[in-house]
């Protein structure tokens, strides 16, 4: 598997730098939500979001589904460019000394991209992928839509241009 999607690990922390796809992957299906930032002014309006996903050779690719209108959709139209941040915080938290340089475990993949409207049988294709991440099968289950409720909905791929993930994951507490 390979994600031609760019992904960026120049960061600060190069320790904390995760640029395996295989272990992306594994963290996008672990985790069930994502938060968009889409343009607005004067402030980002930002929403969280319920996905399915695939990778394949066009990159990263998120699925969303929700109203066919509302400021979101309206928000889209003026400008498909956006961003997103996937993250999981864990229960662990790491006490340090000084308490400044305490923190928590954690996984993130944050990046960019343009969102588009979905038709016609890209919509089942989305959907099969949001009831597929859900569902946790490996793809072995399949559902039917009835085409009038497909109608009063709005599907969406995002297509990621670029990400980055980081992680911490230190098990010990320090006391």
């Amino acid at each position: 598997m390979s994600i031609t999607t760019t992904i960026h690990t120049e960061m600060r922390r190069q320790d904390r730098a995760v640029d395996d796809p295989t272990i992306i992957k594994a963290f996008l299906h672990r985790c069930k939500m994502i938060t968009l930032a889409i343009h607005d002014e004067p402030f980002p309006y930002i929403v969280p979001l319920s996905y399915g996903y695939e990778v394949n050779d066009d990159g990263l690719i998120f699925y969303f589904h929700g109203a066919a209108e509302g400021h979101k959709v309206e928000l889209y139209g003026k400008n498909p460019h956006v961003s997103f941040c996937v993250a999981e915080p864990a229960a662990t938290i790491i006490e340090d000394n000084p308490a400044c340089r305490s923190g928590q475990n954690y996984f993130s993949v944050v990046g960019r991209g343009v969102i588009e409207r979905l038709s016609g049988e890209d919509r089942v294709k989305a959907m099969d992928a949001i009831m597929h991440h859900y569902m946790g099968d490996n793809g072995e289950f399949s559902w039917t839509y009835p085409e009038e409720v497909l109608d009063k909905m709005a599907f969406w791929a995002l297509r990621v241009h670029e990400l980055s993930a980081k992680t911490r994951q230190e098990m010990a507490f320090r006391r």
